[in-house]
Parts: C-alpha cells; sequence; structure tokens
C-alpha cells in the first residue's frame, strides 16, 4: 500500500522541452483517447525492406498536403523508415537499425521515433507499412491529417506481429497510438530536431531502453506530442516540492509556476492545498498571488504548514489566471509524508568550509544525553566537533575534548563513543604507508585522558578500531574493527579484553556503529560497503539500504510523544562534508526501556520546575529510550523538554520537562 500512496503523480503534460513541446500519455493517466486510423487497405504501401528509409533507400519521399510545422521549421513531405521512425528534417538521411537515446547528436535527421528499433517488414508474416493523407482527419479533429501505419511488422528476428502509426496533424501535433501488443525488448520513442539543435534541448524522451518501465508502450498506448502555439496566456504550476519524507516541523512548500503566454500577468493567484489522505481532508491552505513575466518561470515559497506525525499528505498547487483558456496543465502535485521508512534521508547539511576547505572532515559520531547534543570526530582540523541536532548549521563548532597524540604527529582519531560519563575514542598511527597501532583512549567528561587499552595487544593487530558505540543495557564498548578481520567486538573496558564479537552481516570494512537495545537493533555501516544496515540485537540482518561514503552513525532517541519517529545522525566523508537525519522506521512507542516501567507520581521530594529536576539527595536521570542522560544531587537542568525518568529513593518516577 505504502507503494502505491506514496510514487506521486505525474503532471498532466510532460515537458515542455527547449523548443516548448509537451506531451500528454495513457500510461500517465492524461485525457488522451485512442481513435486508430487503418489505412492498411486505403492507404499506400511503401513496400519497405529491412534496414530502409524511403528517402534514403528509395528517393521517394510522401507529401503530407498541407504544411507540417516541426521546432523552428516546416516541412511538406517525409521519409519513412523501416526501423519505426519517420524522417522530417534531411530526409535524404539514413537511421540505422541501432536505437540511441534521445538527444542523438551524430545525425542531422530530425525525426519522430514511434518505436526505434530494429524492425523487419519483410519478416515472416510481414504486410507492410502504409502511408495516407486525409483533407479532413477521420478522428474527428477537424483539419487535415497524415498517417504513417506500420501493419504486421515485426522485430528482427522475432514473430510477433504488431500494429501502431504516427498522426501528424497540420496544427503540428503528433499522435503515436499502438494498437497490438508491442514486442518492445529495448526501443527509443520520442522526437527531436536535428542533431545540432539537440545543444537547445530542442528534444523528448519519451522512453529509452525501458527506462522508465512505466513508459513501455503496449496495446492500447496513446502518446501526444503538442507543438506549442504561441497565445497570450498560458499559466501553469509545473512542480511542487519538497516531496516524500519530511521532519514533523514547519515546512514552506515551494512551487514554479510559469507563464508560458506572451502577455506578462500581474496578479496570478498561486493556491496550495494540503489534505490529509487518511480522513480525505484539507489540513492546510494558503494562496500567494504574483506577477509572471511572460515566457517565464516565477518560484512561489509558502506560509509554513506544520504536519502532524505518522501521516501522509497529498500536496496540490493550482495557478489561476482569469485570462488563462489553457488549462491542462494548470495544476501540479505530489505526496509528503512523515511516515518513515528506514533509510531515508530526511534532512541534509553540508559544511564545505571545515579546516582548509578541502573537505573529507567527518569521521565516527555519538549522542551525549547528558548535553543532548552530537559529538563526531573531525580528521581536518584534527579534534572533535559537536552540534545541536535540532540546529546542526548554526551550532556546528570544535568542542573542548582535547585529544592525546598516542602517535605523535602520525596519531588520527576515528570513533567516539559516549558511556557511564567517558567518552571512548579510537586512535590509530599512520606513517604515510601503513597503520602502526591502534588504542583506545578513556576521557573524562572534560576531556583528560584518564585510561587506554592498547588494541594490538588486547583485541587485534594490523588493522585499527574505527567506529564505536557504547551499549547501556550491558555496560560494554562495542567496537568495529577496521583492515583486518572486520570483526565487531564487544568490549569490557575496565577489563580491556572483549567479551564476544556480534555478526558483520556486510561482508565488508565497517566504519561506525550505533546500539540501540531500546528498539531491540543495532545500526552499522561503512564507506566502502556503501549501506547502512538495520539488524536486530541479536544478530539477525533486517534490512539494508543504498548510502555511500558514511563514516559515522549513532541513535537520536528524542521523545516528547509515542508518535515522535527515531532517527539516526549520519556523517559522511566527502568534499562538503555532510551530515544527514536517516530514519530508522521506528516511532518513540516501540521503544522497549526504562520507559515503560509503570510510572507513578512524583513525591514532593521530586520536583520540576521549569526544565531543572530538584531532588532530595542522589539521583540518576534517564531519556525516554533508557539512556543514561546524568547522576546528579539535589538538581539537574535540562537542555530540552521532553519525557524523562528519574532514579530516586529507589523508585523510578516518570518526569515531564516542558
Amino acid at each position: 500500500m505504502l507503494n502505491v500512496i506514496f510514487a506521486g503523480i505525474t503532471p498532466l503534460a510532460g515537458g515542455p522541452d527547449g523548443y516548448g513541446y509537451r506531451y500528454r500519455s495513457t500510461q500517465d493517466g492524461d485525457s488522451v483517447v485512442m481513435n486508430w486510423i487503418e489505412i492498411s487497405t486505403t492507404g499506400t504501401p511503401t513496400g519497405a525492406t529491412d534496414d530502409w528509409c524511403s528517402g534514403y533507400s528509395a528517393s521517394r519521399l510522401y507529401y503530407l498536403g498541407f504544411s507540417f510545422p516541426f521546432y523552428d521549421g516546416v516541412t511538406d513531405s517525409i521519409s519513412i523508415c523501416s526501423n519505426g521512425t519517420v524522417i522530417l528534417r534531411d530526409l535524404s538521411t539514413y537511421l540505422g537499425f541501432s536505437n540511441y537515446a534521445l538527444p542523438y547528436t551524430s545525425t542531422s535527421a530530425g525525426f519522430i521515433a514511434a518505436l526505434w528499433n530494429d524492425l523487419n517488414p519483410n519478416g515472416s508474416g510481414a504486410d507492410d507499412i502504409y502511408f495516407q493523407s486525409f483533407s479532413s482527419c477521420p478522428d474527428g479533429y477537424s483539419g487535415a491529417c497524415a498517417v504513417v501505419e506500420w501493419h504486421n511488422v515485426p522485430r528482427f528476428g522475432g514473430s510477433l506481429l504488431m500494429n501502431f502509426e504516427v498522426i501528424l496533424y497540420d496544427n503540428g501535433n503528433i499522435k503515436l497510438q499502438y494498437n497490438s501488443a508491442v514486442d518492445y525488448g529495448d526501443a527509443t520513442v520520442g522526437i527531436q530536431n536535428s542533431g545540432a539543435d539537440t545543444l537547445n534541448d530542442y528534444y523528448m524522451e519519451y522512453v529509452y531502453n525501458g527506462n522508465p518501465s512505466s513508459h513501455i508502450p503496449d496495446s492500447g498506448t496513446v502518446i501526444m506530442f503538442y507543438y506549442p502555439v504561441p497565445i497570450d496566456y498560458n499559466v501553469g504550476a509545473l512542480e511542487v516540492s519538497p516531496s516524500g519524507p519530511i521532519d514533523v516541523a514547519p515546512i514552506s512548500f515551494r512551487a514554479t509556476v510559469e507563464n508560458g503566454g506572451l502577455v506578462p500577468t500581474t496578479s496570478t493567484a498561486v493556491i496550495l492545498n494540503v489534505y490529509d489522505t487518511s480522513s480525505s481532508t484539507l489540513a492546510f491552505s494558503d494562496t500567494q498571488t504574483v506577477a509572471i513575466p511572460e515566457t517565464s518561470t516565477v518560484e512561489v515559497t509558502f506560509d509554513p504548514f506544520t504536519p502532524s506525525p505518522s501521516k501522509v499528505y497529498r500536496v496540490e498547487v493550482m495557478a489561476v489566471e482569469p485570462a488563462d483558456t489553457v488549462h491542462y496543465n494548470d495544476t501540479a502535485s505530489t505526496y509528503v509524508r512523515t511516515v518513515y521508512l528506514f533509510g531515508e534521508v530526511v534532512r541534509r547539511w553540508q559544511f564545505p568550509d571545515i579546516g582548509d576547505g578541502s573537505g573529507y572532515s567527518f569521521a565516527g559520531m555519538t549522542y551525549v544525553p547528558d548535553s543532548g547534543n552530537f559529538y563526531v570526530v573531525s580528521l581536518n582540523p584534527r579534534g572533535v566537533l559537536t552540534f545541536d541536532p535540532d540546529d546542526p548549521s548554526g551550532t556546528l563548532d570544535l568542542s573542548s575534548l582535547g585529544l592525546h597524540p598516542f602517535f605523535g604527529g602520525d596519531d588520527y582519531a576515528w570513533g567516539i563513543a559516549y558511556g557511564n560519563g567517558r567518552f571512548y575514542v579510537s586512535h590509530f598511527g599512520y606513517d604515510g604507508s601503513s597503520i602502526t597501532g591502534s588504542v583506545i583512549g578513556y576521557y573524562d567528561s572534560n576531556g583528560n585522558l584518564v585510561d587506554s587499552l592498547d588494541v594490538w595487544s588486547n583485541v587485534e593487530s594490523g588493522g585499527y578500531m574505527a567506529g564505536m558505540d557504547w551499549d547501556a543495557s550491558t555496560g560494554l564498548l562495542w567496537g568495529v574493527y577496521g583492515q583486518g578481520s572486520n570483526s565487531i567486538y564487544k568490549i569490557d573496558v575496565a577489563a580491556k579484553d572483549t567479551v564476544g564479537t556480534f555478526p558483520n552481516a556486510s561482508g565488508g570494512t565497517l566504519l561506525d556503529i550505533s546500539v540501540f537495545k531500546p528498539l531491540n537493533e543495532v545500526y552499522y555501516g561503512g564507506m566502502h560497503v556503501s549501506q547502512i544496515f538495520r539488524v536486530s540485537y541479536g544478530g539477525t540482518l533486517l534490512e539494508a539500504d543504498s548510502l555511500p561514503l558514511v563514516v559515522g552513525m549513532d541513535v537520536w532517541p528524542e521523545c516528547t510523544s509515542p508518535d515522535d519517529p527515531i532517527f539516526l545522525f549520519v556523517s559522511l566523508n566527502d568534499r562538503n562534508n555532510t551530515l544527514l537525519k536517516v530514519a530508522t522506521g521506528h516511532t518513540c512507542g516501540e521503544m522497549t526501556s526504562v520507559a515503560e516501567a509503570r510510572p507513578s507520581t512524583p513525591p514532593s521530594s521530586v520536583r520540576v520546575v521549569g526544565r531543572t529536576v530538584e531532588v532530595e539527595g542522589s539521583a540518576v536521570l534517564y531519556d525516554a529510550s533508557g539512556r543514561l542522560v546524568a547522576r546528579f544531587k539535589d538538581s539537574y537542568t535540562l537542555k530540552r523538554p521532553g519525557v524523562y525518568f528519574v532514579r530516586a529513593g529507589g523508585r523510578l518516577l516518570k518526569v515531564v520537562v516542558r
């Protein structure tokens, strides 16, 4: 069901291309109808042979009986080709049996590709290609038209006999109709002017070699290409964005509207309607009034709309101009949703100016509940950056967490994890040609080195410990090992020894990991495996999604209601230093954690004043996912609102900070 709802809507007219052609198609749900004109018994047989064009092979042209406008020229005759094409420019040109994508620049021909492929009118059971011109078109059009019909023509070596036709109307429109099953295989369907003019985008490709698959023609398919006729007013909505997954936060939709006419508008109303698909009700509406110069486009930004969690919305934009009599292009629509699927990128931030501006700065990442910030290792400059996940672009900065140079000038940090009040940072030595060692440094919350673990002596040698995460449910540090066994180790940091491993379903080198017991899941990924993986806490691979250049990740467990989605923040090692907000596919209500403990009314010894939690004596504070936020005495001030749990006096108490 999701795949159907979220697929989006194709606009009523494809295009325009650089000249202004558009198309409508039955395959896109457009209101263009089949009116087959059968000419195999009344038309002129061409006597086509294999790999044949009438103008090139027989110096024979077929006269339309009217002047036909095609792009920036006019023709009164055509060349018909056996391989599913009609030539309207440079009529002595041969188009080969091998089809190409449009634009096809290696030709001087301007042509229509009804089914450009290796067809054979001389094949077994084949009939011929026919031509006929009409002063009054028999399909109901009031003007003149000319028809080219491929009648019972198979692909070369094929047995399926196909019937399809091209109709040329005296107003410049072009109609393609398919009246039988189509032995498609691979083919090109579309129109283009001469190869030189494709620099001006004078072409429209409908399908090439099966892409898009929704445009592979079949029996009953009709495609109409519309010649751009200059008119005074033709206002339309081209696009509305964004589409797909969006944050549960105020969003301003944007629309591109055009004026294809020759007269500028002064007060065109552009209407936004947002519909809740679950109840078929209007959730939001806004109208902006804009002036649109002639033959121009304008971007329109609407007032913010705040979506609700777990919703699918249909977003419709309509351009309304009273003088406009062309209405097929007035409306554009799409779908957005706050239902998130694993691996979907919901937000993206880029920081190309970090360090010396050469990029490739980010490495491992961890979330620190007591500050509500993420910490990400930086390779350029060397150190640790921090940011507020509510505003990464405005808060990303170097942290005060200093790193010990275990390997002198050859020391590089990669992974970082936070747990039990400490930071754990993985370091390795690299002398320019090989790795010389690997160490995990233990740092207190102020960045002071308090201990370390020699990875080569206690875990594995030859490679390096990369990304890490703290498993609060077991008090173990999990780390992914690179350029060696590619194992995922569970480490007892006090004993400085491994206590087991976790399956690596990627089959390659991982660079970071996030362990999240409240969802009974583990997430990991790497820049070389080019994926992120969702794995059960027991080690079963549940899902994988494409995501290249991953070097760091951790779960952001912010929960203010059960409907709130849970996200991963992911760092990429790329030129633009990219941070991503990526969906886990879960909501807060799915977590199994300390939050499921029976809530009790806080006694008078526990109070919430603003964002400060006050207790008598010592207490431990957890977030809604069960992650430790702080150990404190008497009072603790939280950075952000939400649902929390306080363990004080032997009781677990729920508190809500607003």
